[in-house]
């Protein structure tokens, strides 16, 4: 406690130190409990009062307002003495809080194992991994407040190769490419249509055009889904790249595999069971992929212990996406389902987005709506694609209507 007491002190005695390492605090879940009260009523006082630091009186009298009748009295005053009264280095502090922190994860490795080691269950120490990368990665990734901003120098023209030059990876349709450019590494995109509209086989016409300009690289797709299995995924994208129905493939399975292959499939890395931030993060650092698809991308998990559901969790989750996506170098596009109002919509908006509020659309680079008209039977193979929301390239909205294919996912333009 003596550690955590100093560190204390020295959040008390300076607002940038407290602002640099409180997000630390937040991963350590085995902090004693009267410890963490102290620690969250500086983080509320800096919060509240415009100060560079907090003197023990001071701190004292915020206790006092916000704690009038607290049980504890006499063990928080004790225990606010013994930070005032420790004289702890900057530097050394900082030592202990990354030895508590290690201390921490190394707790949460050895309760897994604890059952393990009793003969209690088995199959567990391949998860412990997961707790090994959130260490490592706060070492390497440390919070956004710990984060150091390095401003941009590029150059004109530097600025030209990579802003207008990159053209990033072709679209299946050519006048999509015209309003908002390829696909490009550290973008946001979403693409959402209603039910049974084609969002799938859009997102495996993408990735099938893309893996055939990849197809002679060493970069890759990664298509990540919670809905479908990934077996029938994979057949959809062969489908997508040879334009051969299921039929044709049964009967000519070899000639298929043939065509995939020469087609880019091998650069496509198909995944199922997809529901948490920490799997993406996975996939990401192991594959390294040049674009990442996540279907559906609404219904990942946000980052943290805490449940969210509804418009707070996509408040978190979608700017999460953000960051990951510049973090880990790749151009991410959502899948995600419309609302009950684009049922029958030619041109949909950025509010048919299925839960959408302000932090989802603030997030996106672009957005790819696909409407349909479903009570005419002659219009039924037409789908209207809408850009509503667009960053890239020249900043226009635009509106594409095609052919829709559902047997081969293509989507043809006259």
């Amino acid at each position: 406690m003596g550690v955590e007491l100093s560190m204390l002190k020295h959040f008390c005695d300076s607002r940038e130190i407290e602002a640099m390492h409180h997000a630390y605090l937040d991963t350590l879940d085995n902090m004693e409990r009267e410890v963490r009260l102290l620690f969250e009523l500086v983080h509320r006082y800096y919060l509240d009062f415009d100060k560079e630091s907090i003197p023990r009186e001071e701190l004292l009298g915020y206790y006092d307002l916000k704690y009038p009748k607290a049980r504890n009295r006499d063990m928080h005053l004790d225990l606010i003495a013994q930070a005032y009264g420790s004289n702890l280095s900057v530097d050394l502090m900082r030592e202990h809080l990354d030895q508590l922190i290690e201390r921490h994860h190394a707790t949460q490795v050895i309760n897994k194992l604890l059952p393990v080691m009793e003969g209690d269950k088995y199959g567990v120490l391949a998860d412990t991994k997961v707790d090994i990368d959130n260490y490592i990665d706060l070492l390497h990734n440390p919070p956004d407040s710990l984060a150091v901003p390095i401003p941009c120098e590029l150059s004109v023209q530097e600025l030209i190769e990579q802003e207008i030059d990159d053209a990033g990876l072709p679209w299946h349709i050519k006048e999509l490419n015209e309003i908002i450019g390829g696909a490009r590494r550290k973008t946001l995109g979403l693409l959402y249509a209603f039910v049974d509209s084609g969002k799938t086989s859009f997102a495996m016409a993408t990735v099938a055009h893309f893996a055939k300009y990849l197809a002679e690289t060493e970069d890759i797709v990664c298509y990540c889904g919670n809905e479908e299995a990934a077996g029938r995924l994979r057949l959809r994208l062969v489908q997508a790249i040879i334009h051969w129905t299921r039929t044709q493939i049964k009967h000519n399975g070899k000639e298929a595999e043939r065509l995939a292959q020469e087609g880019g499939i091998h650069r496509v890395r198909i995944f199922d069971g997809v529901t948490s931030t920490e799997q993406l993060d996975y996939i990401a650092k192991e594959y390294k992929p040049h674009i990442m698809v996540i279907d559906q991308a609404t219904r990942i998990d946000p980052p943290g212990k805490k449940k969210r559901e509804g418009v707070e969790k996509l408040e978190v989750l979608f700017p999460w996406f953000r960051k990951f996506a510049n973090t880990h170098d790749l151009g991410l596009l959502g899948v995600a389902q419309g609302t009950g109002d684009a049922e029958d919509s030619k041109w949909l908006k950025l509010s048919d987005i299925y839960g959408a509020r302000v932090a989802v659309q603030a997030a996106l680079d672009y957005a790819i709506g696909i409407g349909r008209k479903v009570n005419n039977p002659i219009d039924d193979d037409l789908r209207y694609i809408h850009v509503p929301k667009n960053k890239l390239a020249d900043g226009n909205e635009g509106k594409i209507v095609c052919h829709f294919n559902k047997y081969l996912c293509q989507f043809e333009v006259n």
